[in-house]
């Protein structure tokens, strides 16, 4: 459906025009010659009609004037008989240029029924049936002309909405990919920050914790103090090597990926050596069925608790038992004395060990209990290669 409110189109106002001056001059001959100076009268009417409705003053009223210009020409065909049928056509194409597709119909079967039956009751043509049936033709080709041209605007008009609107979801789209690009980067420097964090923190601090005892027993002990020195040297190659693994594959190579038990071992091992803690290491895990990104997460936060307990509990034994049955359970315990939060009381969070936990949709408590200090995680179980990983 087109609408009059919307304006006639420029070449069916120019369309309308021509047929209203040429309608005219038949019925100013018509008025020289046989002297019905009363057809005037109607004339000026019907052209009064026709601007109004293709200068959009008539909405509400344009069936109303429609009606008015279908009988005006009727009169004037019947009395005037000078070829005024093709008035009809205005009707038409304004009918078709702003009234619903049905009702233009309606008026486009009316218009060419009146022609017919104009130009057959014509007493004064020879040829009334054959020109009837050629002005009949001609309306409806004409009124249909219309009805395609319109249904094509129309076409452009949705084809140009749709361009519109394609064009502002792929602008939202591009700066959705720019957001999640930023994030992406985001998570990768934090993932990669935190990489760090935990293997350079542990290495470093268990370094310095080596290179302090080793000043203490150079002279009573340069043995010991110079094997000291080796492990520490040995710590730090292996930090740097850590480091720039990470870099260089932006930490999708991950420690302990395949066998978590015997990383976890050596890991035990080298920092009982380092620290002189005791540590009780207990596993009871299928690694078959665990991811490779479990596992790296399991081996830095176990990383990460050893390497807080060495800094900050002045703890003497360590206790690490990893049970794997419907989830993973990792349980972390210190006789640690300098934290002096009461039994039962939550203990402030490491972020980093917080956020892998968080990652692997676990659960993470740390606590007080007694004179012991735990750290509990507790993770699901996913297929390999399931979300459980970054």
């Amino acid at each position: 459906m087109n609408s009059i409110s919307s304006g006639v189109s420029l070449w069916v106002r120019l369309t309308i025009v021509g047929l209203t001056l040429v309608g005219s001059y038949f019925v100013v001959s018509s008025i020289t010659t046989l002297g019905q100076s009363w057809a005037l009268g109607l004339l000026l009417l019907f052209v009064c009609c026709t601007f109004t409705v293709i200068s959009d003053h008539a909405r509400r009223l344009r069936q109303v004037v429609l009606i008015l210009m279908f009988v005006v020409i009727l009169i004037l065909t019947f009395l005037v008989h000078q070829h005024l049928a093709m008035l009809f056509l205005v009707v038409c194409l304004i009918a078709v240029e702003s009234l619903p597709r049905r009702l233009s119909i309606v008026w486009i079967g009316m218009c060419v029924l009146a022609v017919f039956v104009c130009e057959v009751f014509d007493g004064r043509s020879e040829t009334g049936l054959q020109d009837a049936i050629v002005n009949s033709f001609i309306t409806l080709l004409v009124s249909g002309f219309a009805i395609l041209r319109v249904d094509a605007e129309i076409g452009r008009k949705r084809t140009r909405k749709l361009v519109r609107e394609l064009e502002i979801k792929n602008k939202k789209l591009a700066i959705y990919a720019a957001e999640h690009e930023y994030q992406s980067r985001l998570k990768e420097r934090q993932r990669l920050s935190r990489e760090l964090h935990d293997t350079l923190g542990h290495k470093l601090t268990t370094s310095i914790v080596q290179m302090e005892a080793a000043e203490k027993l150079v002279e009573e002990q340069p043995g010991r103090a110079k094997g000291m020195i080796r492990d520490s040297q040995s710590l730090l190659r292996e930090g740097l090597e850590e480091t720039r693994d990470m870099v260089r594959f932006l930490d999708h190579d991950s420690p302990g990926e395949s066998f978590l038990s015997r990383d976890l071992s050596v890991l035990v091992k080298s920092f009982q050596s380092a620290t002189g803690l005791a540590v009780d290491l207990r596993l009871k895990i299928g690694e078959s069925g665990v991811s490779s990104e479990v596992k790296r997460h399991i081996f830095r936060i176990v990383q990460e608790s050893l390497t807080n307990i060495s800094r900050h509990a002045k703890a003497t034994e360590v206790c690490i038992t990893l049970t794997h049955d419907k989830i993973i359970r990792l349980l972390i315990e210190d006789n640690g004395q300098s934290v002096i939060y009461s039994s039962g009381e939550n203990l402030p969070q490491s972020k980093t060990i917080e956020s892998r936990v968080s990652e692997l949709r676990g659960n993470l408590k740390f606590y007080r209990e007694g004179v012991l200090t735990v750290l509990c995680v507790e993770i699901p179980l996913f297929p390999r290669g399931d979300g459980s990983g970054d």
